[in-house]
């Protein structure tokens, strides 16, 4: 029993919100929406609920986490079919939201993955076809895979790889890992001895050159000791050699006495280089210039900014007082005034909409409230339950026999006014219809009702937003005198740049005078310092020199000479001590090395006395693979020049008639026999081109891989009778459409394929309805088109088509 798809019921899957159900009972279904509506979100529910699985997306381990739309707690998928059978279970069901993926697939593991590749072909997929049958491997291709699971290669495949592995050195090792062990216990031995023959070699020489250092050292700390022979006493030369702890004081010492040099060429360099008091005197004329300067400008049009500050601090309590960058402070000012002008602007433009909206809202309340009274005033009138007393007359009329009054028992017919079941019937058609008057009523009231609380809300609303009368007059003057302000110190903005810069010179004249005065003081003081120092180290009196600073610089090289011998003698002590201990260890290391060395060799001797009974049947077993490869290799190059080939050609042609490259596989040679597929183009004239990405423009390349596609589909037994495509026209014109169109009546109407298919363009999903409409009794198309509702719910609309006989015509 060929199995059919019935039925798939979605909530909240990816663009999907809210709940849909979407028939799938039908030969040929055609789904469409604009882009983001949902197409592809259904047909990945559709591939979830028979796989379990989303092909494309495995790759990406944590696609499951984002399943759920946005916004919503939980979805699911439900898949129908049309029963249970040996290929499906019947019904698939998937669960899902953050962090929990739950599946129950309607395929099994050998269908699923048939499913996946030969029937249902992904809008992202569709355009890396060709380059995912292109790849190159150093094995199979995906393409001679397939060809090897369509004529059940497995066997022959299984014989060639299993001599292979069997009789191979470079494969030996995958399958016997005693051989293995031993080739890399044998490998690793011999590593190791040549690694302790050149450990020996460098070792020695490491030795060698470290006595060759210690003479050395050892000469430039005691140049009347001899030379060391190679077996010297380590631990009586290292007592010799460490005797260092006096270089260690002298070093200390001589660092101190430079510190303090240093820190007097300090304070006499700032001193300067002229006399304290003449340097004084030139500060002190400085100072009272840059004073006279600010004085004159803070007099003039200081003043007047000032005074522009002062009225804007009526507004801008905050605003800073004036100091040293008075420019900068105006244009705090002047920021602040532009902002503060806006937010009145702002405010008094809000006042302007809130009083339109609230005149507007007062209206509507004013006619809801009038129209409330009248509907009130209505009801009252008709307070009598005209529906109930109708239910009632309704309930004695089967109980009326001729014109007898069951509840009076008087004869009706004495008023002459016809039959009482008549008048009975009159009266209650009458009540009915007052009830209904008195509901339409009602619901009028209601709505009103609404309208008027909605006015009230917006009244409210907009009386927050109304000024009253004082304070739109304060906002305004607000707003008129902080114009007229910034005006002001627009105006000004260069003066407030000349007075920062005049106040900043007077800053720097009066620091220059307090450093002048401090150091006046100094030069009394520093003097003895530097001649005590100056004597103490080089020996000589301070008047010897002709300036101060000569003495100081003669002292600090002589310090320095002092200093660079003590290191260099201190440093040859420790190196002396680093050498000892390396050449002791490294003595040590070349004792050990010689040992092992001596026991690698001779386990080496034992280990390959082992490799010499391999290998005496390995050529008859390499000649039986060889024979084995060339007859599978032959069987897959008739399968690809006459089946695959021929059918993914004569779909592409009747896509493409006016394309003169026709895309096909070829099967270079290989030296060993086997043949690997790879895309090439071949002109209609018949001769080779390159491949199709470089011969084929694009619209061409996406119907290369849909016939790619529908070719594999075909080349194989049917062992799923679907066909489900996402938007596969992309790039096409109207011909390719139009055979596309006419390929697709081909697989549902003669092959019985039920066909899927996405589209996103109105005027193609409109084509494709009118061409794959029913053409013969038992055919069927279902149209669905997804969209959205004003809440944003999706929403699925679907629409059959049944064939129906053309009277017409028949006639």
């Amino acid at each position: 029993m060929t199995p059919g798809l019935k039925s798939l019921s979605i909530q909240n899957f990816r663009s999907i919100r809210g709940a849909i159900v979407v028939p799938l009972d039908a030969q040929v279904v055609l789904i469409h929406g604009t882009n983001g509506m949902g197409k592809t979100s259904v047909l990945s529910a559709l591939e979830l609920g028979l796989t379990g699985a989303i092909a494309h997306l495995e790759d990406q381990s944590n696609y499951h986490d984002f399943l759920t739309n946005i916004g919503t707690a939980e979805g699911s998928i439900h898949l129908t079919t049309s029963g249970k059978t040996e290929t499906t279970s019947g019904e698939g069901r998937v669960t899902f939201k953050p962090g929990t993926f739950s599946t129950t697939p309607a395929l099994d593991e050998v269908h699923t993955r048939f499913f996946a590749e030969r029937c249902y072909l992904p809008q992202a997929v569709l355009g890396r076809l060709l380059e995912f049958y292109d790849q190159k491997k150093t094995t199979n291709s995906r393409l001679t895979l397939f060809v090897n699971e369509l004529l059940r290669l497995d066997p022959l495949d299984a014989l060639v790889d299993g001599l292979n592995h069997a009789f191979n050195v470079t494969r030996i090792r995958k399958i016997a890992p005693a051989y293995r062990e031993l080739e890399a216990a044998l490998q690793r031995l011999d590593q190791q001895i040549a690694r302790e023959q050149t450990g020996i070699l460098s070792a020695q020489e490491a030795v060698n050159a470290r006595l060759t250092r210690l003479n050395d050292l050892v000469m430039q700390l005691h140049p009347t000791m001899e030379e060391l022979p190679p077996n010297f006493n380590v631990g009586a030369l290292r007592e010799q050699v460490s005797q260092g702890g006096f270089d260690e004081m002298e070093l200390s010492r001589i660092t101190q006495e430079r510190s303090e040099l240093n820190s007097l060429s300090e304070r006499l360099a700032k001193l300067g280089e002229s006399g304290p008091e003449v340097d004084l005197a030139v500060r002190q004329r400085e100072e009272a210039k840059a004073t006279s300067e600010y004085t004159a400008w803070l007099n003039d049009q200081g003043a007047e900014i000032i005074a522009a500050l002062d009225e804007l601090r009526k507004f801008h309590s905050e605003l800073s007082r004036p100091d040293a960058d008075i420019g900068a402070l105006v244009n705090e000012a002047l920021a602040w005034c532009e902002a503060e002008i806006e937010r009145c602007q702002r405010l008094l433009n809000q006042h302007e909409l809130g009083s339109k909206v609230l005149a507007t809202a007062q209206a509507t309340a004013q006619r809801a409230a009038a129209r409330i009274q009248d509907i009130n005033d209505a009801l009252a009138a008709r307070t009598r339950d005209a529906k109930t007393l109708a239910n009632a007359l309704a309930g004695i009329a089967p109980h009326v026999e001729a014109d007898m009054c069951p509840v009076c028992n008087r004869d009706f017919s004495e008023l002459d006014k016809g039959s009482l079941t008549s008048h009975i019937a009159a009266t209650i058609a009458n009540l009915t219809s007052e009830a209904g008057r008195l509901q339409a009523l009602a619901n009028e009231r209601a709505s009103e009702s609404e309208r008027l609380a909605t006015a009230r809300r917006d009244e409210v609303s907009a009386e927050r937003m109304v000024l009253s009368a004082e304070a739109r007059v304060d906002w305004l003057r607000r707003q008129s005198s902080i114009t007229s302000i910034k005006s002001k110190l627009d105006a000004l903005r260069e003066e407030a740049t000349v007075g920062a810069q005049l106040f900043q010179l007077l800053e720097i004249a009066r620091r220059n005078l307090i450093e002048a005065r401090r150091a006046d003081l100094s030069s009394s003081t520093i003097l003895p310092d530097i001649q005590a120092a100056v004597e103490r180290v080089t020996g000589r009196p301070l008047g010897s020199f002709t300036s101060l600073q000569e003495g100081l610089k003669q002292a600090d090289n002589e310090l320095l000479a002092k200093q660079a011998a003590v290191r260099r003698n201190l440093s040859t002590r420790i190196t002396a001590e680093s050498e000892l201990g390396q050449y002791e260890r490294e003595t040590q290391l070349l004792s050990e090395r010689i040992d092992r060395a001596r026991q690698l060799s001779e386990r080496e001797r034992s280990m390959k006395d082992t490799f010499t009974s391999i290998g005496n049947i390995r050529d008859t077993a390499r000649h039986l693979a060889t024979a084995a490869s060339r007859v599978r290799t032959g069987i897959v190059r008739d399968v690809f020049s006459g089946s695959l080939n021929t059918v993914w050609r004569d779909l592409f042609v009747r896509l493409a008639p006016n394309e003169q490259f026709v895309p096909q596989f070829r099967l270079p040679a290989e030296d060993d026999g086997r043949a690997e597929a790879i895309l090439e183009t071949l002109h209609r004239s018949g001769q080779s081109s390159g491949p199709p990405g470089a011969m084929l423009s694009q619209g061409n390349l996406n119907t290369a891989a849909l016939t790619l596609f529908l070719a594999l589909n075909l080349s194989v037994p049917s062992q799923l009778p679907w066909l489900i495509l996402d938007d596969p026209v992309q790039s096409m014109d109207d011909v390719h459409i139009a055979q596309f169109a006419a390929l697709l009546r081909t697989f549902s109407k003669k092959l019985g394929k039920q066909i899927v298919v996405a589209v996103h363009e109105r005027a193609l999903f409109d084509y494709l309805t009118l061409e794959l409409s029913p053409a013969f009794a038992g055919d069927s198309l279902v149209t669905v088109e997804i969209s959205r509702n004003l809440s944003g719910e999706t929403v699925a609309d679907p629409r059959y088509f049944v064939f129906e006989q053309d009277k017409i015509v028949a006639a």
